[in-house]
């Protein structure tokens, strides 16, 4: 092939990556506020310590311990959810 058949092609693809939208930048993504990445942070390691705590206790035979945990286990779980939620709402208001 010729440099003037390749030029072409070339520009030519160009073109149509310019049309598809190709080749841009991603728009950038709102930051999440410190408070809901803390909070997230803080449910999560909590929901894990309480499910660990919850096992041992199955384990060790305390079954009130071991139930007290996974209730807890499934608090954590819930405030997951609400804290999910509420960042969704925040992320999609601003």
């Amino acid at each position: 092939m010729t440099p003037g058949i390749l030029a072409a092609v070339r520009a030519e693809l160009m073109q149509e990556d310019a049309e598809n939208g190709e080749g841009q930048p991603a728009p950038a993504q709102p930051q999440m506020p410190l408070g809901i990445v803390i909070a997230r942070i803080l449910v999560v390691t909590s929901m894990s310590f309480a499910a660990a705590a919850g096992i041992f206790f199955l384990v060790g035979g305390l079954w009130l311990l071991a139930l007290g945990s996974i209730a807890a286990t499934a608090i954590f779980l819930g405030l997951m959810f609400v804290i999910e939620r509420g960042a969704e709402s925040s992320a999609g208001h601003s």
